[in-house]
Parts: C-alpha cells; structure tokens; sequence
C-alpha cells in the first residue's frame, strides 16, 4: 500500500470509530428498555392526545372483540305416556241379504205323447176292482203305451170301436185315440146296471143336461158345433165313450152309434 494510502485509511478509521461505537451504545440500550424512545420528528408531529387515542385504537384492535356465543335453550324432554292398547272388539259381520235374481225357468219340453197333459183319474161311484182297472187304463193312455193297452184289451175282450182288433185301435198313428181314452177316465163316471160309463152325458139320465154337454165340450172331446149336431141329428151323445164293469172289466171303448 502506499503512503497516501495509509493515510487514508486511518483517518477513515478515526473517523468511523465514534460513529460505532456509538451503534454499540445504541444497539446496548435497546436490549434493556422494552420500548424505544420516540425520535424527535414524531414527538414533535404528534400530540400526547393523538398518541393516547392511537394506543387506545391499537390496544382496541390488538384485544379480539369476544363474539357471542349462541345460546342454546334448554330443551326440557316432555315425557308423553304412551296410551295402553285398548282392545276393540270388532263388529260381527252383518249378513247381507241378498236377493236372489228370479230364474226364468225353460219352457218345459213338449211331451212325446200327446194324452201326457191328461187330468188325474175319476174313480167315483167305482168299485174297488173297477178302479184299479181305471188307473192302469189311464197310466197306459196317458203314456202312449200301445203295448199294455192292447194286453188289457185282448185279456177283458173289450168291444172296440167298429169291432176292429186292439192292435188297429191303439198304434203310433192315431194318436187321438189316447187322447180320448186318457180324457174320458178323467171325468166324473156315472153308475149303470153292470158299472160305470164315462162321460155322464151319454147315459139316458144325463142325454139332454146341459152341464153334461158344457163339460164334454170344455174336456176337448167336442167342440160346441159338433156337439149341437150330434144332438140334432143322432139325438144323444154318440161320441167316445168308456165302460168298466163292476168286476174290473174293460167292457167297451168305442164312438158312433
């Protein structure tokens, strides 16, 4: 280094050698007391009041404001008795009547045998015998049965109708004879001297009784003009006509005169 520098430099260093200490001082003092001197420029710029109202505001600011805490209420638990089961009793069940829809019964099938709508048998005025003979005849008619007419007929030799044979009386086709036959054993008999003949207008007794002919009219066996011809020109009743003895014989079964 050269002289002139030297020099410079320890002048440099006596000059500096306050300034630092002086720092030391500072830097020493600073460590002991908690709160620095204000410099000259701020205590003169600001007033005792200001800096009062400056430490108040910082110590405000500094301290947190306590924020409210909720308060929640107390909930006091309401105990609610629980009501007991209460045994209902269930109603009985209430039948309903119900109605019943009327049923439309089906027309009833014809018969196969036209004398089956026949009345029941009249027995009236008949003997045991005669009357038991009566029925099977009207069983036999009502049913078409050819068969058991024709072996009552044979077995009694019942006069027939033109003295032809039971077998051309009775068949499938003439129905009309069972009919008659069926018919006449359904009104009321009417005693002779050796048993019963039906229907009652054909006895001398009852030949011009009026009732007589209404009842031959309304069973079918005639219709109104037959009968008043017959009246006029045979003067009696000359239509069918049956007889059963007091035996329980078949004795006729015939029409004409």
């Amino acid at each position: 280094m050269t002289p002139r520098g030297t020099l410079l430099s320890a002048r440099f260093t006596r000059a500096a050698a306050p300034l630092l200490l002086a720092a030391l001082a500072l830097t020493a003092c600073s460590d002991d007391e908690p709160t620095a001197a204000p410099s000259a420029s701020t205590s003169s710029e600001t007033s005792p009041s200001a800096s009062a109202s400056a430490s108040t505001s910082e110590s405000e600011s500094e301290t947190p404001t306590p924020t409210p805490t909720p308060t929640t209420p107390s909930v006091t638990p309401t105990v609610t008795a629980t009501p007991s089961a209460t045994r209902t009793a269930t109603p009985s069940e209430t039948p309903t009547r119900t109605t019943a829809a009327p049923t439309t019964k089906p027309p009833a099938p014809e018969p196969s045998c036209s004398a089956a709508r026949a009345g029941a048998t009249r027995t009236t005025g008949m003997s045991a015998a005669a009357a038991a003979k009566a029925r099977k005849i009207h069983s036999a008619a009502k049913a078409c049965d050819a068969r058991t007419l024709i072996a009552l007929a044979q077995a009694d030799s019942t006069g027939l109708a033109g003295e032809r044979a039971p077998s051309a009386i009775f068949t499938s086709s003439t129905p009309q004879n069972f009919v008659a036959l069926a018919t006449l054993l359904a009104m009321e008999p009417t005693e002779t001297f050796d048993g019963t003949i039906q229907p009652k207008v054909f006895s001398e007794r009852y030949a011009q009784d009026e009732a007589e002919w209404d009842k031959v009219v309304a069973s079918g066996l005639l219709t109104r003009s037959a009968a008043d011809r017959m009246r006029t020109n045979d003067g009696g009743y000359t239509g069918y006509r049956v007889g059963i003895a007091g035996d329980g014989t078949w004795t006729f079964f015939t029409t004409g005169r």
